[in-house]
């Protein structure tokens, strides 16, 4: 009997589910704007840091990555919750895909960014802040940056 009634009520859940899920507005609300920034700045932070580590520039920067991970991980889990909600609701037929899709390419982009002195000392730097500021500096961070993230998802109005 317990079988059948979780049976009866899984499709009802399912069903509902789906009709209480929300409806496209065509653009990301601020805080879905600033968790994709945040979610850049993290990739493009970690890239870097991998780079940077090794030969031939040696800045040591791989340790400082995984601190600044270990310490932050529910802030950046948070956050990356933030963005995989927007795109399900923006992105509903592909929404498995759109996101890997994206971090694939951002990935991509950053592991084979061209690496420099210049660069690996930012990259060590803001290590080294996110550390000893905290969060917040990691968030200013990624406001700061270039802002690609308005040009290819709308924000809303």
């Amino acid at each position: 009997m317990r079988r059948s009634v979780g049976l009866l009520v899984l499709p009802v859940l399912v069903w509902t589910g789906t009709a209480l899920a929300a409806k496209p507005r065509g653009c990301f609300s601020a805080n879905e704007i600033a968790a994709e920034r945040i979610v850049r700045q993290g990739v493009r932070l970690r890239e870097g840091a991998r780079g940077c580590d090794g030969s031939p520039w040696h800045y040591h920067t791989w340790a400082l990555w995984q601190q600044v991970d270990q310490r932050f991980g529910p802030q950046f889990a948070r956050q990356t919750q933030i963005r995989q909600s927007a795109f399900v609701r923006e992105f509903s037929k592909d929404f498995e895909n759109r996101p890997s899709q994206s971090t694939g390419r951002l990935v991509t982009h950053y592991r084979d960014y061209p690496l420099s002195d210049v660069y690996c000392q930012g990259v060590q730097k803001q290590l080294q802040q996110t550390l000893s500021r905290g969060w917040g500096a990691f968030v200013r961070q990624a406001s700061v940056a270039p802002d690609v993230v308005e040009f290819i998802y709308k924000p809303c109005q």
